[in-house]
């Protein structure tokens, strides 16, 4: 037999046993006990706890209830100026916030000047750098061909001077040498112009040459040889 049929078996032989008739919960209803219990948490329960916390300080302090209260009404005097005191500076630390954000602002835009800054010198100073190798390297070029100059120059000039120096004594040697010549010639003129006044003049010792002529003398500067 299955769990249906004893179930049958049971009820027809327990006649007394009936089918008990099925509850609704009305939602209304449940909705309306909860807006009731809050309303009385809020009115009647809430002022209740207050005031007994309060009457239990007020125990606790000593102090009877008026006087409770009158130093919860300066305190909440001073509530009041402190609240006050901190709007001021709320107000004030807004405006402070406020410039902070500006300044701020500010310093960062001179960082990104600043950066651009250093950038430009960096690129300026490389460019510099740069010049400054160029220079050198003009300058190395330039001496190099100024050396070089220099030297064949120098070389030339030196050329030139042994040159002269060779010329000029061979020169010497041909004027050393036409001066003996001419000085013989003349010693040999001097002779054969002298010699013959001598015979009629036996004081002519000496002759010179003046304007070109034999001057025969009996004191001179040239000896005469007869």
């Amino acid at each position: 037999m299955d769990k249906k049929e004893v179930e049958m078996f049971a009820n027809q032989g327990n006649p007394q046993v009936k089918k008990k008739p099925s509850r609704t919960v009305n939602p209304t209803a449940v909705i309306v006990s909860v807006v009731v219990l809050v309303a009385l948490a809020i009115f009647v329960v809430r002022p209740a706890v207050l005031g007994y916390g309060i009457y239990q300080e007020a125990q606790a302090s000593n102090l009877d209830v008026q006087d409770y209260a009158q130093n919860m009404q300066q305190l909440s005097k001073d509530l009041e100026v402190t609240k006050t005191n901190l709007s001021t500076y709320s107000t004030f630390t807004g405006a402070l916030i406020t410039q902070i954000d500006k300044k701020s602002t500010e310093i960062t835009e001179c960082k990104v000047q600043l950066e651009r800054t250093k950038a430009d010198l960096e690129i300026a100073q490389k460019q510099v750098a740069d010049k400054e190798v160029e220079i050198t390297t003009v300058k190395t070029e330039s001496q190099k061909i100024v050396d070089q100059q220099v030297t064949e120059k120098t070389a030339g000039l030196e050329q030139s001077k042994v040159e002269c120096e060779a010329s000029l004594a061979d020169k010497e040697t041909e004027i050393g040498a036409a001066q003996a010549k001419y000085d013989q010639l003349l010693k040999n003129a001097a002779k054969s112009i002298c010699c013959k006044t001598k015979v009629d003049n036996p004081q002519i010792n000496f002759y010179d040459v003046v304007d070109g002529k034999i001057i025969c003398l009996e004191q001179g500067p040239n000896q005469l040889s007869c």
